[in-house]
């Protein structure tokens, strides 16, 4: 148990600049150029910093192919917030800098249409990235609490790959599958990080470790539709399915750092929704009850349909040899949540 107490009081002086220029000519390609800047300066650390940052797109208009490319980057220091000041024993350092990082990202957008008796209009949207980190303010999770370090004590990476397909399937009803993949590391200052494989009992030397946020893969499906002859009452099916984030043992997390890993997250959501009132049918019935919105949804959710236990965290349990025992906390199982929904 930690108790203390800490007075701030701190001026933050920030401004932006941002200007976009387009060259379009018809029959052959668009151009758009977004250049911005940013700069900043907090009394409380003393640091001031002037961050740029590039997004060029590019679209051709020569073919019959509907699609556009991106390319960004700049970079990007966000100060810190309280909690990244205050240490796990509730000290206030006023020292911290703002975590620093320089992105890159590239992307494209693609329109198409597919089927031959009814053309389905379909959307993907794919971005790669790569982002440079310095100045981190490590934490690790303690329970479902965010543990900071309390100082600029860790350097990394993140890299990762995002798919998105769109489509409606039948008008005016939208699904999509969503698939990425991530890669977000570290390394502690001044420790040299090790881990050990099975059979090992010395280890092996790594240049870096996961960071809390590590999600190698998430996929999402979303599927939408609704009655052929009442399209007032629609239904949907949401499907998630991601691997495991890592942990590391409470108080001895730093060379042998975040070596294990949750099970793998998974659930199934279902829900189904009916059209009360819309305000197309005003000429129509002009004394409806809900005459006073534009709309109103009534939504009946099952959240969590299989029941699955999904881990969110561990509590740990040390015996009197000093021998630690995780125990695990699961996630909210089966939900129904129904819902009024108005729209004026």
């Amino acid at each position: 148990m930690v108790k203390s107490k800490n007075q701030l009081s701190s001026n933050r002086l920030s401004s932006f600049f941002q200007y976009t220029y387009t060259w379009r000519r018809d029959s052959v390609a668009e151009w758009r150029v977004s250049s911005g800047l940013r700069a900043a300066y907090w009394d409380l650390n003393e640091e001031i910093f002037v961050t740029p940052r590039l997004q060029l797109l590019y679209k051709p208009l020569a073919g019959k192919t509907d699609i556009s490319y991106r390319l960004a980057g700049g970079l990007y220091y966000p100060p810190p917030f309280y909690r990244e000041l205050r240490a796990p024993s509730g000290q206030v350092s006023e020292d911290v800098l703002a975590q620093k990082s320089a992105h890159i990202v590239g992307g494209l957008t693609w329109d198409f249409f597919i089927g031959r008796k009814k053309n389905i209009k379909m959307r993907f949207i794919t971005e790669a990235y790569y982002k440079k980190l310095w100045d981190l303010v490590s934490y690790e999770i303690e329970n479902v609490r965010i543990r900071y370090a309390g100082q600029n004590n860790a350097t990394g990476y993140v890299a990762g790959w995002d798919m998105r397909l769109n489509a409606e399937f039948v008008p005016g009803a939208e699904s999509w599958i969503n698939l990425s993949l991530l890669r977000a590391r570290e390394k502690l200052d001044g420790i040299q990080h090790m881990i050990r494989e099975v059979g090992d009992s010395t280890g092996t030397v790594v240049n870096d470790v996961p960071r809390p946020s590590d999600q190698l893969m998430t996929l999402s499906v979303f599927f939408q539709d609704y009655l052929r002859k009442n399209k007032n009452f629609k239904t949907h099916v949401q499907i998630t399915v991601g691997t495991g984030l890592p942990y590391g043992l409470r108080g001895n997390n730093e060379v042998y750092r975040n070596t294990y890993r949750f099970s793998p997250y998974h659930r199934v959501d279902i829900g189904f929704s009916l059209l009360l009132w819309d305000e197309s049918r005003r000429e129509n019935r002009p004394r409806h009850f809900l005459r006073f919105t534009r709309s109103t949804w009534l939504s009946l959710e099952v959240f969590n349909l299989m029941k699955v236990q999904n881990q969110a965290s561990n509590t740990w349990i040390k015996t009197i040899f000093k021998q630690q025992y995780s125990i695990p906390n699961y996630l909210t199982s089966r939900r129904i949540n129904l819902r009024l929904r108005m729209d004026f």
